[in-house]
């Protein structure tokens, strides 16, 4: 019996309830099912689906992909304050962070997969190399801040192997104890060159992409590779927030608050920094009579784009979370917190929307109509498929993964052991049964 439930427990992660699980999986094969016709579509019939034009050729899945790929260079930067930096107050959601970068990373680069026409000429960009290819620089970048990030992974599993078996003593406690710390340095550089790494990948090396494109000047200028870099840090905390409480309470188990508050505060710095870098990016079509930045700026502020601007990016991005954010904090609310998070999210996807659309509102030629962008019902039925995909991976990774747990990777190993406690790799779960007893 105890085998039959190793098996079914790897890395001892316990496993959710039977009604989580029915939900999760009917919401992955739901969003499965509404796009998978017309991701045939696209696959087959190419691009021709879609709403995109040659005016405007970026659209809704480059904008899905850029907050994906920021969500993955924000969670390796929060990741980073424990395994980098040795912060303990976010010692409970570092796997968490770690683990969900790489799986958003997967997913953004399906998202821009299916954008670039032809998917198999697509091998031609990881084969070949042009030095002077902004594009080129950022795929390899995006390559190798994978590696790094799998690599920090595992080896923090591997650590957790090794102490385990020293905590049973099968392993002498001093080798085991340099051994972890060797593994532990390792972890820490690799950390180290991740962060690195996120200047010119995710999330920073989409905002230098951007601002490499001389003909849009809504892009042009360093505050767009900075909006980039913050939005990644924003998102990330608020994904974050979110899934660390909805994973504590399908596990029953209560919430780290000093995570749940440290996770708040980066939330409220970061966008404090997010309104500064959206009047910034604005305030050069008050102060300039450049036509490509006045006149997407106008689109942005005025045109077709205004509700999504004022609504989405303004409304749902800085004010609400705002106000929810501040409640929270006198009134010791989780659920607003929980709430100014989910709000951040949407927001954010409007920004990058009407970031990328309004990039291309402006025509590159004087006399010609400003061109108008909007998804076909392909592009929204595409990316469903994609988000019931990235929501499996997801399930996944916190089903078989130990993304809740916390070892020597995270530093708990050597506190635990200073105060002779042996159970150093019980997860939340895990916690409250040894409270309990």
């Amino acid at each position: 019996m105890a085998r039959t439930q190793a098996k079914r427990r790897p890395f001892g992660v316990e496993p959710f309830s039977r009604r989580a699980t029915v939900v999760w999986a009917v919401v992955v094969v739901a969003l499965l099912a509404a796009g998978g016709f017309f991701m045939f579509d696209r696959l087959a019939n190419g691009l021709s689906m879609a709403g995109a034009t040659n005016a405007v050729p970026w659209g809704l899945w480059v904008a899905v992909y850029i907050w994906f790929s920021g969500l993955a260079g924000g969670l390796y930067l929060v990741s980073a304050l424990v395994y980098l930096l040795r912060l303990p107050r976010f010692a409970p959601i570092a796997r968490l962070a770690l683990g969900g970068s790489i799986v958003s990373l997967v997913v953004s680069m399906i998202f821009i997969g299916i954008d670039l026409g032809a998917i198999r000429h697509s091998l031609g960009t990881l084969l070949f190399f042009h030095w002077s290819s902004p594009l080129a620089w950022e795929i390899k970048a995006y390559i190798f801040f994978m590696v790094v990030a799998i690599a920090q992974f595992a080896l923090v599993l591997y650590n957790d192997r090794g102490a385990r078996a020293a905590v049973a003593g099968a392993a002498d406690g001093r080798k085991a104890d340099t051994h972890r710390g060797n593994v532990n340095l390792v972890v820490r550089v690799l950390a180290g060159v991740g962060v690195a790494t996120s200047f010119v990948g995710p999330p920073g090396g989409t905002g230098m992409f951007f601002a490499a494109v001389k003909t849009r000047g809504l892009w042009e200028g360093g505050i767009t590779s900075v909006l980039f870099y913050v939005m990644a840090v924003v998102t990330a905390a608020a994904f974050l927030i979110v899934a660390y409480r909805l994973l504590c309470r399908l596990r029953g188990a209560r919430p780290d608050e000093a995570a749940c508050t440290g996770l708040a505060r980066v939330l409220a710095a970061s966008l404090f920094a997010l309104a500064l870098c959206v009047f910034f990016q604005l305030a050069p079509a008050l102060l300039s009579d450049d036509p490509r930045i006045a006149d997407a700026v106008a689109v942005m502020t005025g045109g077709y784009l205004a509700p999504l601007f004022w609504i989405g990016e303004i409304g749902l991005g800085l004010v609400v979370p705002a106000v929810l954010l501040a409640l929270g904090a006198a009134r010791r609310s989780p659920g607003m917190v929980t709430a100014a998070s989910l709000s951040v999210m949407a927001g954010i996807l409007a920004l990058r929307y009407v970031l990328v659309v309004a990039g291309f509102s402006v025509p590159l030629l004087a006399g010609m109509a400003p061109p108008v962008y909007v998804p076909s019902l392909g592009e929204v039925m595409v990316a469903l498929f994609v988000l019931g995909l990235g929501v499996a991976l997801y399930g996944l990774a916190v089903r078989f993964l130990p993304l809740e747990a916390m070892g020597p990777g995270e530093g708990v190993m050597e506190k635990t052991a200073i105060a002779g406690n042996a159970a150093v790799f019980a997860g939340p779960v895990g916690n409250e049964k040894e409270a309990a007893r």
